[in-house]
């Protein structure tokens, strides 16, 4: 089984949070404002891309990133939309939990 890497860290050039999700031979940077994670990682669990309740939530490399949760897969899709999108990676829905958990460890002066 592959292993996955999750780091958060804040940008201190434009005050948003780069989350860093990595496997053995790719990597994918998500970046966000504090008030983008806070208040959109809670709705991914509920992102069903079934029913097009896909959440938007940051940045990679200037596309939204699309954050949708099924079959205990936790899938981000990064394009213009959820139906147009130039890659996908799919990861263990266990890994919300570590992302939450690198995000909680960012310290408040971190955060800007």
């Amino acid at each position: 089984m592959e292993r996955f890497d999750v780091r958060a860290q804040a940008q201190l050039d434009d005050g948003n949070v780069m989350l860093t999700l990595s496997g053995d031979s790719w990597l994918l940077n998500v970046d966000a404002s504090p008030v983008e994670w806070a208040t959109g990682l809670p709705r991914v669990p509920g992102a069903d891309h079934a029913q097009r309740l896909d959440v938007s939530l940051g940045t990679c490399g200037g596309q939204p990133v699309w954050w949708s949760v099924s079959d205990g897969q936790l899938t981000l899709s990064v394009g213009q939309d959820v139906e147009a999108w130039n890659v996908v990676v799919a990861l263990p829905v266990a890994l919300l939990a570590e992302i939450q958990a690198q995000l909680d460890n960012l310290d408040s002066y971190d955060w800007g």
